[in-house]
């Protein structure tokens, strides 16, 4: 029984060859280049969401404890030729719980960072493979619970940060008065008046630009409803969902269906040996199938792969903790400060963001093995005698990360070996 290509499929296939024939060529047109000169990206987006997820942390509500420097609080006055072309700063309100907000804001984006990988064509997202989704959900717990003791504290200490910030503002504005009164003689009778438009006399307005000072200052401290309702971080999360995927839906489909038409067929035969049919039916889909791999092979060949992207900077970037151990090691005898723990963290390292994506036994094997020798260790005081092993087991790490860290430092994309994937 001869086995017909589905036009269907064969529509399908041309169609998503068209498609990215003309945007090549739409591409080539707006950069004025060769059409031969654009490389086709591919998305790989069933393998991105089989094994991971999108990803992006948000910090809300923090820019409400800082506030513009005023010119009056500089001691500008409207008159002053600095009102002209100086640019305010700013001023925190909350000292304090400031700096503990932001260093938190900035815990939760390093969490995020060391947990996944950014991969261009998704803007802000980030992909994180579910093998390291558990431990940054973990830390990044832990970030929020302390988040809301930072916000607990703001808000119980609430009244004292005002009287604080009053008798800051104060002496803020006392210092700003005598620099406007700086370039007028002693005696002037002058009108000082701010960027604002508001005026005050040289001789009866001393007290009166201090309580404005000091107001405008207290006026833009957040009110505690809204430090309890903005002030947060949080993360989301997105799907992966696109043409190349409703393509392949639709080949499935084809597919289907003319399994079924064949299997319609080989039940009008009966007559023939089913034995025969069947295996002469399935070694012409095989070859069909393998027609089609080796079609989307040559065109897998032209586009880079994300996925062998991102592994191949894992690669990359254990070479280079690798090297960095073993040149601390030529040079000291031993290991220094955190160099040990280091070490022993590079197969956890691997493990979580790996993500079950690279097979690689012999990689696999020496970061296991690397992994018993630190953890002997850490747990002897005879430091020596082992350091001659976890040296040649790190050299063997780097002959193995070797290729992929000179292909990053060279800017070469991996192309048809994602097929493989």
């Amino acid at each position: 029984m001869e086995v017909v290509r589905d036009s269907e499929m064969e529509a399908v296939i041309e169609e998503a060859e068209s498609i990215i024939e003309e945007r090549r060529r739409e591409a080539a047109d707006r950069i004025g280049v060769e059409v031969s000169q654009v490389e086709v990206h591919r998305l790989e987006l069933s393998m991105l969401r089989e094994k991971g997820l999108l990803i992006d942390v948000d910090v809300h509500g923090t820019s409400i404890f800082q506030a513009r420097t005023t010119y009056a609080e500089l001691g500008i006055a409207a008159d002053d030729v600095r009102a002209k072309r100086l640019r305010r700063g700013s001023k925190d309100l909350f000292p304090e719980h400031a700096r503990k907000l932001r260093s938190l804001e900035a815990r939760a984006r390093q969490n995020l960072a060391s947990h996944s990988f950014k991969i261009a064509a998704f803007g802000q997202w980030s992909w994180m493979p579910w093998t390291a989704y558990g431990e940054f959900k973990e830390k990044h717990q832990e970030i929020l619970n302390e988040m809301e003791e930072v916000k607990s504290r703001i808000l119980a200490e609430y009244d004292d940060v005002r009287e604080q910030n009053r008798a800051y503002f104060e002496q803020v504005a006392r210092r700003a008065w005598k620099d406007m009164l700086a370039e007028y003689a002693p005696g002037d009778h002058v009108m000082i008046r701010t960027t604002d438009g508001t005026t005050f006399d040289s001789e009866r307005g001393y007290d009166s630009f201090v309580e404005y000072v000091v107001q405008k200052a207290l006026g833009k401290m957040p009110l505690k409803e809204e430090i309890e309702r903005y002030v947060r971080i949080d993360y989301r999360t997105s799907i992966l969902y696109g043409e190349h995927e409703v393509a392949q839906d639709a080949a499935a489909l084809a597919k289907a269906r003319a399994e079924e038409a064949e299997a319609r067929a080989r039940q009008q035969q009966a007559q023939l040996d089913q034995q025969t049919a069947e295996a002469k039916a399935q070694a012409e889909i095989e070859a069909f199938k393998q027609a089609e791999i080796e079609h989307a092979r040559q065109q897998l060949d032209q586009m880079g792969s994300p996925i062998q992207d991102a592994l191949n900077e894992l690669r990359g970037n254990l070479y280079d903790a690798v090297q960095s151990l073993l040149a601390g090691l030529s040079k000291n005898g031993g290991f220094r400060g955190k160099a040990s723990t280091k070490a022993a963290e590079l197969y956890q390292y691997w493990q979580t963001l790996n993500g079950n994506l690279l097979q690689d036994a012999e990689l696999e094997n020496a970061l296991k093995d690397l992994d018993g020798k630190m953890a002997q260790y850490q747990r002897t005081s005879d430091h020596d005698a082992q350091v001659g092993d976890i040296t040649a087991t790190l050299t063997e790490i780097a002959k193995l990360t070797d290729e992929e860290a000179r292909k990053i430092r060279k800017h070469q994309a991996s192309r048809a070996a994602a097929l493989e994937l």
